[in-house]
């Protein structure tokens, strides 16, 4: 199976050559599955495109493309999704942060799963073994923890962390289930991921959530905002309405 790890980037050149590096090292394990690595670049100001294109010159299993104008990490994510399986033909795409929060250690375990035939495999913070970050505040630990319980509340689906940015995804059948178009999607922001957890659990996708250690920033700042939050109960509302 051809699996692409989809990164999106805005000035993440002090961290990414050694995320780059240490995914391919363990990438490499994992001789079952071809792996490549997008790299979907918001137009970074600092020496992350040439980072890039020095490691594509050395890596031909790395590519990289750049959104033409920057509207949220939805839409990024979205841009990569369809350039993976358009034009790198994947059978499956995994989203991947590129601030180091996510673990390429942790690769491993979602492949597993796909290997089990799960069709979506969510890396979890919130179920056993999996953990946050002890450096952050206390109000950000219960946002994040009681926003989760909201949502499998509210939305009825049995995730633990259904907005988690780490997962594998078997390209069919969501895209069968989502059109992977900007029109089709509730949010472009960090909320795309609620609606295409619901869509695919609704659509009878098979899936799993597997505990994983979601690191903290150790440079650079986090690009979370308030507004965020409130996009996420936006999606939220949305989907209840639409499937009420």
């Amino acid at each position: 199976m051809r699996v692409t790890i989809i990164i999106p980037t805005h000035n993440e050149e002090d961290m990414l050559p050694s995320l780059l590096n240490t995914i391919l090292i363990e990438v490499n394990k994992i001789s079952q599955h071809s792996f490549s690595i997008l790299i979907v670049d918001g137009k970074s100001t600092d020496n992350t495109v040439s980072i890039v294109k020095d490691i594509m010159i050395k890596n031909k299993n790395v590519h990289m493309i750049t959104e033409e104008e920057k509207e949220g990490l939805g839409a990024a994510y979205l841009y990569g999704i369809n350039y993976a399986i358009n034009s790198l033909k994947a059978d499956a795409f995994m989203e991947f942060d590129g601030d180091f929060q996510h673990d390429p250690r942790d690769i491993v375990k979602l492949v597993r799963k796909f290997d089990e035939g799960y069709n979506y495999i969510i890396g979890s913070r919130y179920i056993k073994d999996g953990s946050i970050p002890k450096e952050w505040s206390f109000y950000r630990r219960k946002l994040s923890k009681f926003g989760n319980i909201i949502i499998k509340t509210l939305l009825n689906i049995d995730i633990e962390d259904a907005t988690s940015g780490f997962r594998l995804t078997r390209t069919i059948p969501l895209k069968d289930i989502l059109p992977l178009k900007k029109e089709n999607l509730l949010s472009l922001r960090h909320a795309y991921k609620i609606h295409f957890l619901f869509a695919a659990i609704k659509g009878g996708v098979r899936a799993v959530e597997v505990p994983i250690i979601f690191l903290n920033r150790n440079k650079g700042i986090s690009k979370s905002t308030f507004e965020d939050v409130l996009e996420s109960l936006r999606v939220v509302v949305r989907l209840l309405l639409k499937n009420s």
